[in-house]
């Protein structure tokens, strides 16, 4: 651990410090040196734990202007509770009423458009993202990942209506989805709007360290694994691998001005063969269940 050699090299200065009669003095000064070397350490490590907190935020599609715990600016971060530390998704300061709710089921219009893939799609859930705890010795460590999960069921290759703030997960058939042959399509329920690349809701924003929490996770979510951010999202691609699955993911955005909301049907199609892997619909507002924008 770098805190750990820190300390060392603290502690072998401090002994030199001592065995140097040119460098010997009064105790405070031996004390003083050992608290500077120990601070040093210790911003270290902070400096460490808020780096990959922001990469961790931006591969999640990061809001800009929220900070976490460490203080350190990002967005996308949240508490247990939902909230941003110091930002103003805090729950005490975050605007209440605006959220738009979830959306119905997609019009027959749309749903008998929608022919499914035969990708052998499952293990669907419905989450947030969100902070949960782990003890890593006496300590309590935070990580942010993939949380409040609902399972849900599919109608063929369609998942139930969301809204703002939800993230879609599934699973399909490695040997038989190749990503690059299919995009996303979402037009609104009365088709006066199409959404486009940078609009639509977000394909892929999370790896496997989202969805296989660190071991001991406060959620109790399984398969688990110890180790860094990297290390649990390797450990994911392999269990995926081994299982012959790939994983899927879209998130919800919400859009500031659009303040009594308006529903979406999304297909995620093959372009060749117009077949959809996943279909899907989402109610955008302005803000999340959290009051976030």
């Amino acid at each position: 651990m770098k805190t750990t050699a820190l300390r060392t090299l603290g502690l072998a200065l401090a002994v030199s410090v001592v065995a140097s009669p040119a460098q010997a003095g009064p105790f405070d000064k031996l004390r003083k040196k050992a608290q500077e070397i120990e601070k040093a350490a210790d911003d270290a490590k902070t400096a460490a734990e808020a780096a990959e907190t922001v990469v961790d935020a931006a591969k999640r599609g990061a809001r800009p202007g929220a900070t976490t715990s460490l203080g350190s600016p990002l967005s996308g971060v949240r508490a247990v509770d939902g909230s941003v530390p110091g930002g103003r998704n805090n729950p005490k300061t975050a605007g209440s009423g605006n959220y738009a709710g979830r959306a119905p089921a997609a019009p027959a219009k749309y749903a008998s458009l929608t022919k499914c893939a035969n990708l052998n799609i499952g293990n669907a859930f419905v989450a947030q993202t969100g902070d949960y705890t782990f003890q890593q010795g006496l300590s309590t460590e935070t990580r942010g990942g993939l949380i409040d999960r609902e399972p849900v069921s599919l109608d063929g290759c369609t998942a139930p209506g969301m809204g703002v703030g939800d993230v879609l997960y599934v699973e399909v058939d490695a040997a038989k989805y190749d990503k690059h042959r299919y995009a996303l399509q979402c037009v609104a329920f009365d088709g006066s709007q199409q959404l486009d690349n940078v609009n639509a809701p977000r394909e892929n924003n999370y790896t496997g360290k989202d969805v296989m929490l660190h071991t001991g996770n406060s959620l109790g979510y399984e398969p688990t694994a110890s180790g860094s951010n990297s290390d649990r999202s390797g450990a994911y691609d392999a269990y995926l691998a081994k299982r012959g699955r790939a994983m899927i993911t879209f998130n919800m955005p919400g859009l500031h001005t659009d303040k009594s909301g308006t529903d979406f049907y999304c297909q995620h199609y093959d372009k060749a063969t117009g077949k959809s892997a996943l279909a899907f619909t989402y109610r955008r507002g302005p803000v999340d269940r959290q009051g976030r924008r």
